[in-house]
């Protein structure tokens, strides 16, 4: 399976403040994200698996491969439940 961000939801940063703004939906809620929060939705701006993100985390940060697989597993989790990131085939 692989993870998608979606296409109506636009990042922003605002004074230091990495922020997920749903677009065209009946909405008020803005999300923000951490600095590695941001950087992994910059890697899901084409589709990826979540070993693929996992694999990057630990290439990128040198946290251990089963940190980094619960770290992802979380995230998207979270992006898919808020309906901000999409699974795709």
């Amino acid at each position: 399976m692989r993870y998608a961000r979606r296409e109506d939801v636009v990042a922003r940063s605002v004074a230091g403040a990495n922020l997920l703004v749903p677009i065209h939906r009946c909405t008020s809620s803005v999300y923000t994200l951490n600095g590695v929060g941001r950087w992994m939705w910059d890697l899901i701006a084409s589709p990826r698996t979540a070993d693929e993100l996992a694999g990057a985390v630990v290439a990128q940060h040198g946290i251990p491969r089963e940190a980094a697989e619960r770290d992802v597993r979380v995230f998207l989790e979270d992006l898919l439940r808020m309906g901000l990131a999409e699974e795709r085939e």
